[in-house]
């Protein structure tokens, strides 16, 4: 099952409503959501470009077949010398998704390869 978008949930629920106050609250609520998602921006945050930058740098310092942990890859990286563990790991598990690098656990360490 797809999951509902807040106004398409609204709009079910209004089918079955009788009471003309229900009915004027659940259009009002529609409304509301459509003007809030009308003034809404799609566009990426700052941050995430930043860190977008940041997991190319990542892609380019890594050698093919070599596996890294997160400490060795904070130290491929000069721009992130001053980063904690967390936003490397956090980038670095933004590109495992993005099917970039791959992870291994070595005696539970993780490693992570350029794919």
């Amino acid at each position: 099952m797809e999951k509902m978008t807040k106004i398409e949930m609204f709009s079910q629920i209004l089918t079955h409503l009788t009471d003309a106050d229900e009915i004027a609250f659940i259009q009002h609520e529609i409304e509301l959501t459509a003007k809030k998602n009308a003034n809404r921006s799609n566009k990426p945050t700052k941050a995430q470009i930043a860190n977008a930058t940041l997991a190319d740098e990542i892609y380019d310092a890594m050698k093919d077949g070599q596996s890294y942990r997160i400490s060795e890859i904070k130290a491929l990286v000069p721009a992130l010398a001053d980063a904690n563990p967390q936003k490397v790991s956090a980038i670095v598990t933004k590109m495992r998704k993005e099917i970039r690098v791959s992870r291994e656990m070595v005696k539970g360490v993780a490693y992570f390869t350029k794919i």
